[in-house]
């Protein structure tokens, strides 16, 4: 009899909670599904592999304290390598020494962080505040000395007119550039100011 009156009241009290359950049961399911550990990023291991970083940016000071900047979209490092750095569409500005800007792009590159030197490669393009404009194919820029050289055709245009040559250096941070090789250029005249 003593066992019959505690299952009068227990059976009851487990039905109306098991009714509770099943209203409640959608609501919880979806805390839980909230919750879930699917919703991590899985990592591909051979991607973790290699370190690889999204729109990186190197900022530095040449040993004249002027600052520069090397951005690309993709950064990874190379392996077995620990200074050397491939960069996909690299992008490096520079100050010149007369405080004008110089900004050298590619398609791909190669970025040393110790020396402070940047390759590229593929559709190099410079372009300087003055309004010129040169192409490429290669490019090394040694951005602590503030230099750039190229051994491969080069072609531009600006202001002063425009020019072909074999290959290129540029001194002073952009305030100096040397055509090596055979070079052709046209000089258009300046335009004169009325008085």
């Amino acid at each position: 009899s003593r066992f019959v009156g505690i299952a009068k009241r227990i059976l009851p009290a487990t039905a109306l909670a098991l009714l509770l359950l099943v209203a409640v049961w959608p609501r919880i399911q979806s805390a839980i599904d909230g919750v879930r550990l699917s919703q991590i990023p899985k990592v591909d291991v051979s991607q973790a592999r290699e370190v690889r970083m999204v729109e990186p940016r190197y900022t530095g000071l040449d040993r004249e304290n002027r600052p520069f900047v090397v951005t690309a979209k993709t950064a990874q490092q190379m392996p077995k390598v620990d200074d050397l750095v491939s960069l996909d569409q690299p992008k490096a500005d520079l100050t010149t020494e007369s405080g004008g800007w110089l900004e050298l792009g590619a398609y791909t590159g190669l970025y040393q962080p110790q020396p402070q030197l940047l390759d590229l490669f593929g559709n190099v393009a410079l372009f300087q505040d003055k309004g010129n404009e040169f192409h490429s194919d290669s490019a090394r820029i040694n951005m602590q000395q503030g230099t750039a050289e190229g051994d491969d055709p080069i072609t531009g245009q600006g202001p002063f007119g425009t020019v072909a040559a074999q290959g290129f250096r540029i001194l002073d941070r952009g305030d100096t550039i040397i055509f090596t090789g055979h070079t052709r250029m046209l000089i258009r005249p300046r335009e004169k100011t009325a008085p």
